[in-house]
């Protein structure tokens, strides 16, 4: 239900915020489309009253020339005073400055002003060769130009010129008539509209020529790449970059229907920018507050049903938690093992009568506390990280109970795991297994005693040589004392013979001794190499007399591990008496021992997972039946003949490894079997510490 109801909420607000969204966005076009459109027409408004102005100028201008026109061409008065009529109606019109009648070969007939006076040639004006070059065109306007005539301070120098051809009966170029439009008079009104706000104004003829500008800088520009279509339409609107500055504004071109010149206004475009960033920057604020509200609510609304679900969920997880803790005390406090929950970080939650009788279990938390470990690391003697990695984890622990009691511990540890896979709680069950580990060392010193019996004529023959060895020494002194050619050389070489196979002797007896010593079990610091060594220096001889190179790939001291090194002896030499068998077996060893090339290796390594040391001995035997891998530890089973063996070497071995915190692994190889035994590190400082303990 809570679910469905914040589920439900955010759907609306997407809806909420969609809709919102799509109205401001249409809000903010609108708003755009209407603030360019209303200046764009204030602009056309203002272009179109200028281009009624050039239109009144222009007619007043075209009058005028049609009147010389026809003052040219039927004239009331003599030639010689047209000129003087020139000048009165020059007089009569403010938009003319000068007028020019000029012939149909360039040469000025008449002038009210000195700068065109009678005669000049004018053929190369650009008048002239417009006119007489085009039939169709009647009048033309010519590019502003900068002159001195007819002056003032409000004018900025610029003026241009009107003229009209003078038609013959025919209709062809007879003449023009050139007026020079007063600069003052046209100029003057665009030197009065200042580049307020930006804006611009002025004339451009089609030709793209600016003629006239309140911005003195763009007359006599060309604009036709920039405005070359508006111009040829005869008008419109355009949004480009000013011609002088790069700033960009709406152009608004409105044509002259009194000459071929169009006026134009430009408006910027950045305030209109400006203010409609501003009005879309409240409605987008109006619409991120609508939002951020929304969401904030949302927020308030899902914590709201979170912590009541929470509170429902923990009121239910504490009558659940207590109802499972008086379960499992109830489980834990039957029988007689030790059991004891853990959380993940190996702190106790429960543990059973037993479990605190053993450990006493309120100094247990305290002492770990003042050791610097967690208090499951201190019950079991191992570090919490090396268990984890090894879960489910199998350890012994030898401790001394309340009433003073060494007893043998056998713990296994296993985890309770959430859904996603994480551990949640660690299970260590603990069973005392003191008189069933002292009857396992007894099998284990009967198991000794079996394999020096199974190599007792080996050892015999291995002692007999040294004894030879002596005896024939002293046979040798004693004739050479009777010959009296004892020499003090001779002598002194017999007995240091006689000394050294005494030593050989008594190492392999002290040695078979140490091996058939009973042993308590324990893990002790030792160097792997000296329990190989140990165990060959039973079985090396008999091996190699077999016709089976030893092959050794270790070093001393290069290896520290935790095992007992009578057991470890025990083991090797379990496996090496079962190389040399299975090498023996083979159909090529049969009357040509002497003759072969197989051999057993022997080296150490560092394992595949950590802490680990790996002893692995490799012979060069028929391997192991793929059928009998998976039996090779089972006690009793054995693929040698019936009165050959036992079948408990291997199942012993295996126990004694697992007993020493280690496993025994077999498999074959290319060339025959390989058997790892896997035994712990011994890491210094951690090591002693765990030893102290157990």
């Amino acid at each position: 239900m809570d679910r469905r109801t914040i589920a439900s909420y955010w759907a609306a607000v997407i809806f909420v915020i969609s809709i919102a969204f799509i109205g401001a966005a249409t809000m903010i076009w609108q708003d755009y489309h209407s603030r360019m459109n209303a200046a764009s027409q204030d602009a056309m408004n203002l272009a179109r009253a200028l281009a009624e102005h050039t239109t009144q100028i222009f007619v007043s201008l075209d009058a005028l020339s049609r009147a010389v026109v026809e003052d040219s061409t039927n004239p009331i008065v003599s030639r010689d005073m047209l000129s003087e009529v020139l000048t009165r109606r020059a007089k009569a019109e403010p938009a003319a400055t000068a007028i020019a009648i000029v012939d149909k070969v360039g040469h000025v007939v008449a002038s009210n002003v000195l700068t065109y006076p009678v005669g000049l040639d004018m053929s190369a004006d650009t008048s002239f060769k417009i006119l007489s070059t085009e039939p169709g065109l009647a009048r033309y306007v010519s590019p502003p130009y900068q002159t001195e005539f007819g002056g003032r301070k409000d004018w900025s120098g610029w003026t241009m010129n009107y003229a009209r051809k003078i038609p013959s009966e025919d209709g062809s170029f007879n003449g023009f008539i050139l007026i020079v439009v007063d600069g003052p008079f046209l100029y003057g009104f665009y030197n009065t509209l200042q580049e307020e706000s930006g804006r611009v104004v002025g004339l451009v003829g089609q030709d793209g020529i600016v003629r006239a500008s309140n911005v003195t800088e763009v007359i006599g520009r060309n604009l036709s790449v920039l405005a070359q279509t508006v111009i040829r339409n005869g008008g419109g609107i355009v949004v480009r970059p000013s011609a002088r500055t790069g700033i960009e504004r709406i152009f608004a071109y409105s044509k002259s229907s009194a000459a071929p010149l169009l006026a134009y206004v430009g408006v910027p475009t950045g305030p209109i920018y400006r203010a409609w960033l501003t009005a879309s920057g409240i409605i987008v604020t109006a619409l991120l507050a609508l939002f951020a509200a929304l969401v904030a609510l949302g927020i308030i609304l899902g914590k709201y049903i979170k912590n009541r679900a929470s509170l429902m969920s923990s009121t239910l997880d504490i009558a659940r938690e207590r109802q499972e803790r008086e379960f499992l005390e109830s489980i834990l406090n039957t029988g007689g093992a030790l059991v004891a929950v853990t959380d993940a970080q190996g702190r106790f939650v429960v543990a059973n009568s037993a479990f605190r009788e053993i450990f006493q279990l309120e100094k247990v938390q305290p002492a770990a506390a003042d050791a610097g470990t967690n208090p499951l690391e201190y019950a079991l003697g191992y570090e919490l990280q090396s268990i984890i990695d090894r879960l489910p984890y199998q350890t012994n622990r030898n401790v001394v109970s309340r009433s003073g009691q060494k007893r043998e511990l056998s713990w296994t540890v296993t985890p309770i795991r959430t859904n996603d896979g994480s551990i949640k709680n660690l299970v260590a069950i603990g069973f005392d297994i003191t008189e069933r580990r002292a009857a396992e060392l007894a099998i284990y010193q009967s198991g000794k005693m079996i394999t020096l019996g199974e190599m007792a004529t080996g050892i015999a023959h291995e002692i007999n040589q040294p004894l030879a060895t002596i005896t024939m020494a002293l046979d040798n002194l004693r004739e050479r004392i009777k010959r009296g050619n004892a020499e003090p050389d001779f002598v002194d070489t017999n007995l240091q013979l006689v000394s050294e196979q005494i030593e050989r002797t008594a190492a392999i007896v002290g040695h078979m001794r140490i091996y058939g010593h009973r042993t308590d079990g324990r893990a002790h610091p030792l160097d792997p190499a000296r329990a190989i060594d140990g165990a060959l220096s039973l079985a090396q001889t008999q091996i190699e007399n077999s016709g089976i190179k030893i092959i050794k790939n270790y070093k001393l001291g290069q290896f520290q591990i935790l095992g007992d090194l009578t057991l470890l002896e025990q083991i090797l030499l379990n496996i090496l008496l079962n190389a040399r068998d299975a090498i023996l077996e083979k159909p090529s060893l049969v009357n040509a021992v002497s003759e072969s090339n197989e051999w057993i290796e022997v080296s150490i390594a560092d394992g595949k997972h950590p802490h680990m040391i790996e002893i692995s001995i490799t012979d060069s035997g028929p391997g192991i039946a793929p059928a009998n891998l998976d039996r090779l530890f089972e006690p009793f089973f054995t693929t040698k003949p019936i009165g050959s063996g036992t079948g408990l070497g291997l199942s012993l071995s295996y126990g004694m490894a697992r007993d020493l915190g280690g496993s025994i692994e077999a498999r074959n190889t290319g060339s025959g079997a390989e058997f790892r035994i896997l035994m712990r590190e011994y890491e210094s400082a951690e090591s002693d510490e765990q030893l102290s303990m157990n």
